[in-house]
């Protein structure tokens, strides 16, 4: 019995773990990045700075644009038979600016999943780090909106 459980139940939920693995990165509630963080972006800027780090964390052909729940885009990276899915999406947010006023804007998030948590969490943090650096660039991020 005990034999049975070593060599069949266990190798079974190592693998459901594995193939069960998954996280998200996000500028909504990071530490990392000093807190949750606003960028007072447009859409069409939101999506150029999360599509330009994409471009430099993937091979063209591996992106591929997201829609829903929100805009975005996500890449696939592989080592042998396993695969792990990054995508970023551009949050609709609010931040408060330096008078007190709402001021419409985006948080990113990033997300992996797959079988390769390995590749896929420094990727997908590299993808935020992308992000951000980007976003900052253009604009000064604000606090959220509590």
């Amino acid at each position: 019995m005990v034999n049975q459980i070593t060599r069949v139940w266990l190798p079974a939920i190592g693998l459901l773990v594995l193939a069960a693995c998954s996280g998200t990165v996000s500028t909504r509630d990071d530490s990392t990045h000093g807190g949750t963080e606003v960028y007072p972006l447009t859409q069409e800027d939101a999506v150029l700075v999360m599509r330009s780090a994409m471009d430099k964390e993937f091979e063209s052909d591996k992106i591929s644009a997201v829609l829903s729940p929100h805009r975005g885009f996500q890449g696939k990276i592989r080592l042998l038979s396993d695969i792990d899915t990054i995508t970023v999406y551009a949050v609709p947010a609010r931040g408060r600016g330096p008078n007190g006023q709402q001021i419409d804007g985006f948080a990113f998030e990033v997300k992996h999943a797959g079988t390769y948590p390995v590749g896929g969490i420094p990727k997908a943090r590299a993808v935020l780090a992308d992000v951000v650096a980007g976003a900052d660039r253009l604009v000064k991020s604000l606090p959220a909106v509590e």
